[in-house]
């Protein structure tokens, strides 16, 4: 289920003021972390992570707090990524939030603190021109992200669409089961069709959305990349895609699929998509993101519009190819 309600500093100053304690206990234990200091408390997952703003010697930086071996594991990974990318995306406009630290133990990874305005926010207060130019730079920054360990796979088609089934399976909104029963019929059609085929891989953002990528003049920095891992380019495309619809961003007015006409171009066009990749294997991960994103028993009316919509937009595209 989508996260709906994440403890912050003014939601639990107690647990914030607790937490801070915490990780400047860990810190204490680590020279390179000695002159960290935190500051507000972004988010917190229990059991899992802490997310805080902060300084670390003199430089703005975020600082998250691993609660469990898993996201200590995962803390690691991000580290090797980061380092990975920074380095790959050292020059022009497309960067990632430089890594600074990892240590305690592995349980405290910091991170730049990039200035700017997140990109959905900015798409909100631009122009239809601005928007669209936008939407071509977030897809040029995917490309640049992905482009040094793409590689060639079968498709492993099974585990999406399971994955997509059993989250339908969770919808608690009447009006959107119904569209996307349907919606989950066509990609299992559509699976079917994709059974012979390959599709390219790399390490992928793992949540690439407009938030997740931060505008200063004209560069983009992409933040957040927890999730980076090898996965299908498209999963990345697809959740970007597909976030901007659920919230009724539509820069184009039109619709491909249930998203963004011009947006869904501009991804295609930067990747050099084949026909079977732009007509087949992106749509069917569209479908994954449109069904797996259960929506929050109390998300607003607006949401919930702007979900079903999409649904049915992707419904009707799919008619035509399954």
């Amino acid at each position: 289920m989508t996260d709906f309600i994440r403890p912050t500093q003014d939601s639990h100053p107690r647990i914030a003021e607790a937490l801070r304690e915490g990780l400047l206990t860990l810190c204490a234990t680590d020279p390179a972390l000695a002159g960290a200091h935190p500051g507000e408390m972004l988010r917190f997952v229990p059991g899992r992570r802490v997310v805080f703003d902060g300084t670390l010697d003199g430089r703005p930086a975020i600082f998250r707090m691993a609660k469990s071996d898993r996201d200590a594991e995962a803390f690691d990974a991000e580290w090797q990524e980061l380092t990975r990318a920074a380095a790959a995306m050292a020059q022009g406009a497309s960067a990632v939030n430089r890594p600074l630290v990892l240590g305690a133990g592995g349980r405290v990874l910091a991170v730049e603190h990039v200035a700017g305005r997140p990109l959905l926010d900015l798409l909100w207060s631009s122009g239809t021109e601005d928007r669209l130019r936008w939407c071509v730079r977030a897809a040029h920054w995917l490309a640049g992200f992905t482009g040094t360990t793409e590689a060639r796979a079968p498709i492993n088609r099974g585990p999406w669409r399971t994955w997509a089934e059993e989250a339908a399976a969770r919808q608690t909104h009447a009006e959107l089961a119904e569209i996307e029963g349907r919606v989950l019929q066509k990609m299992k059609k559509l699976s079917r069709g994709l059974r012979e085929a390959t599709w390219r891989t790399a390490i992928c953002h793992g949540d690439f959305h407009p938030n997740n990528l931060i505008a200063a003049g004209g560069r983009l920095t992409g933040i957040d990349l927890g999730g980076s891992r090898r996965a299908p380019i498209y999963r990345d495309i697809a959740r970007f895609l597909t976030h901007m619809a659920r919230r009724g961003m539509l820069p184009s007015g039109q619709r491909r699929f249930g998203v963004d006409a011009a947006a869904y171009e501009a991804f295609t066009t930067a990747f050099a998509m084949d026909e079977e990749e732009a007509t087949r294997i992106l749509p069917y991960l569209i479908c994954y993101e449109c069904l797996v994103r259960v929506e929050h028993p109390d998300m607003s009316r607006d949401r919930i519009t702007h979900a079903r919509t999409m649904a049915e937009g992707l419904f009707d595209d799919l008619r035509q190819i399954a």
